[in-house]
């Protein structure tokens, strides 16, 4: 890692990461960025529940969230009727949380919502441009796993 940022960088930094925070709609807790009528994060959960059936501590992990709060998570989810639980044969104890057909129909769309509005959004970074800002948004994901 390199050295400390001086405090102006720091703060060039946090301007731009904040304005880019609310400008993108990450502050709004009823609606996803890309405009769908749910949390973030239950938005994250479905999509990853897309990939198949899976413990709910993996799926916590995986959204980095705490036991309590995927607990509360999965409950919402199968409020809304998008998941469903089941007892994991592997694993006595442990459940595994799967999407429903009307869950699936919801993360295909939340899916279709996302990929809309990033292309939209890099569509709006010049060409030449485009794979430093990816570089810059991997980096800034591996760093964040780090603080």
């Amino acid at each position: 890692m390199s050295g400390r940022l001086d405090n102006a960088s720091a703060e060039a930094f946090s301007d731009a990461f904040v304005g880019f925070v609310r400008s993108f709609g990450l502050l709004d807790s009823d609606r996803t960025p890309c405009g769908a009528a749910m949390t973030t994060a239950e938005a994250h959960a479905i999509t990853l529940l897309r990939s198949g059936r899976m413990s709910q501590r993996v799926l916590g992990e995986r959204l980095g969230v705490t036991k309590s709060t995927m607990s509360r998570l999965v409950d919402q989810l199968m409020a809304r009727g998008w998941a469903d639980r089941a007892p994991d044969p592997a694993d006595g104890r442990g459940r595994l949380v799967g999407l429903t057909e009307h869950g699936e129909r919801v993360a295909a769309e939340v899916a279709r919502r996302r990929a809309d509005r990033l292309s939209a959004l890099l569509d709006r970074v010049p060409t030449a441009q485009r794979p430093t800002v990816i570089r810059a948004l991997r980096l800034l994901e591996e760093a964040s796993r780090d603080t």
